[in-house]
């Protein structure tokens, strides 16, 4: 059996060999906030959960043990490839590129400000 055919009306070529797959290795980097300003700054977190809490509660998964930061200051929600924050009704806001906002998608590098605690987020590749 030949290892093509021809079409006599067509200049075409079907092949009938199977095409081997050829497997790519991806690599990902995670999402992660970077501490810029506040208590052992600069630190970095990587953000691995679907759902974090930021705050400086002994039971929050980003621990900040400042005056000016609430318990449980804000959330972060896994969101389309990335992460939303969420102010959780803070007493000093949550402050997006020096704006204050209530909720919002996060891009690579932007500023969180909690308090006197300032974060950068960079976005990871999946």
């Amino acid at each position: 059996m030949p290892d093509f055919e021809f079409d006599s009306g067509e200049a075409s070529m079907t092949s009938l060999q199977p095409i081997p797959m050829v497997r790519v290795r991806t690599f990902t980097t995670p999402h992660v906030l970077e501490m810029v300003q506040g208590p052992d700054a600069p630190r970095t977190f990587e953000l691995t959960g679907d759902r974090l809490i930021v705050g400086r509660a002994v039971t929050c998964d980003i621990r900040v043990p400042l005056g000016e930061m609430s318990r449980q200051h804000m959330r972060l929600d896994r969101h389309q490839g990335g992460f939303r924050a969420v102010d959780l009704d803070s007493s000093n806001g949550l402050y997006l590129n020096e704006i204050r906002v209530k909720s919002a998608v996060l891009r690579d590098n932007d500023v969180l400000q909690l308090g006197d605690v300032a974060f950068v987020y960079h976005e990871g590749t999946t």
